[in-house]
């Protein structure tokens, strides 16, 4: 029952606009805002723009660039898509994988180093094998190298390590780089890891990127058929709230569009991957507001489309409130007390490919556009027992 209530108030108050879209960290703004901007101005040595895409398939597939680095409909002035997408260095690319000196971080990620890779991101890794440079199915791990000229050799050589990455390496390669998308949580749960060692290896990550003065906007993975990702997302939430992280929650964003058929159009056959069969398309048609950057039919039924807009939308508002200082409404305070992630709503370490995904339950903390509408169907729910 209560699924089916917290799902009936996603769909009725969903407005699918920017605004949503940047609301799941809206809860900790000020925090996330003060402790980016500490990590932001320490890094050195930066290039403008330099944001890495960190992940695993879903981040090193083709169609996940696509739209920002060209597709329809991007709106145009100054803060918004085309100049966001300009900033951030998202282009098209010709032959050449091996480019260590580009700064387009949707390159780095889906140009194919190896034929499981790229420089960013790898099919199949899960946070573990990041954090620690092995386990994803080379005989050899790539090993932590400090040096910049070193690391890009070795994040280049798709030989000797088909597909395993190292955050450290990876993150000496591009030191220049100021911004990193971070995806991670897929595998992990379809890999049967606890949430906790899922935790403890997404810490890790984040440590080392913000080492090198990159800030760091975490995001939820998409729901699957093939195992249960609501842990690893609970996780992902409670991590950015208490470290002051700002956060994409692609998962709601899923459920905001397509609560009970998400599966046929935003999810691909697989049960894991995104839908990407029109993913250059204008995402504010049919049907949608580019004036009022609210998302229409097109970004309801292909998951790449949506996810790049989602991130584009999201380094709009990281952009203003970091790079260029302004304040959002209060202005920002002191970051919050670092402290560990809430505990998992489940021991369960993902279904391990039971097929059982719990994908129609809205996790704790929903975004403050339903907040209201959930509390009060819950408690209607609690009332009915």
């Amino acid at each position: 029952m209560m699924n089916l209530l917290a799902v009936a108030a996603t769909v009725a108050f969903a407005q699918n606009d920017m605004t949503q879209a940047n609301s799941y960290d809206s809860a900790w703004v000020n925090g996330w805002v003060a402790h980016c901007r500490t990590v932001y101005t320490g890094g050195t040595g930066k290039t403008g723009g330099f944001v890495l895409q960190i992940g695993d398939s879903i981040t090193h597939a083709n169609p996940y660039s696509q739209w920002p680095r060209g597709g329809a409909g991007q709106t145009a002035g100054a803060g918004r898509d085309q100049d966001t997408c300009s900033w951030c260095n998202a282009a098209s690319w010709g032959s050449g994988n091996l480019d260590t000196t580009n700064k387009n971080g949707w390159y780095l990620a889906a140009a194919d180093t190896s034929s499981d890779r790229g420089m960013t991101a790898s099919g199949g890794i899960d946070a573990g094998n990041y954090a620690s440079g092995s386990g994803n199915g080379d005989p050899t791990a790539m090993p932590s190298d400090p040096t910049q000229a070193g690391a890009a050799q070795k994040v280049a050589d798709g030989t000797t390590w088909v597909y395993n990455l190292n955050i450290a390496t990876v993150a000496s390669a591009f030191n220049d780089a100021q911004f990193a998308v971070v995806m991670l949580g897929t595998n992990d749960a379809k890999h049967a890891r606890t949430p906790q060692a899922f935790l403890t290896d997404l810490t890790s990550i984040v440590t080392v990127l913000e080492g090198t003065g990159v800030v760091v906007i975490l995001s939820t993975v998409p729901p699957s058929t093939q195992f249960d990702v609501t842990p690893f997302n609970t996780q992902i939430r409670a991590f950015a709230q208490s470290q002051g992280l700002p956060l994409i929650d692609f998962y709601l964003e899923i459920l905001a569009r397509q609560p009970t058929s998400w599966q046929t159009t935003l999810i691909s056959g697989d049960g894991i991957h995104p839908t990407g069969t029109n993913s250059s398309a204008d995402p504010y048609t049919p049907g949608g507001n580019p004036a009022a950057d609210q998302t229409g039919t097109n970004a309801a039924n292909d998951g790449y489309l949506l996810r790049s807009w989602l991130t584009i939308q999201k380094l709009k508002e990281v952009r203003s409130y970091v790079v260029n200082g302004v304040n959002p409404s209060p202005s920002p305070g002191p970051g919050p007390a670092p402290g560990p992630a809430a505990a998992s709503s489940s021991s369960s370490g993902g279904g391990g490919g039971s097929g059982h995904c719990g994908c129609g339950t809205v996790p704790p903390a929903p975004a403050p556009w339903m907040a209201g509408a959930a509390g009060l169907l819950a408690l209607m729910a609690l009332r009915r027992r």
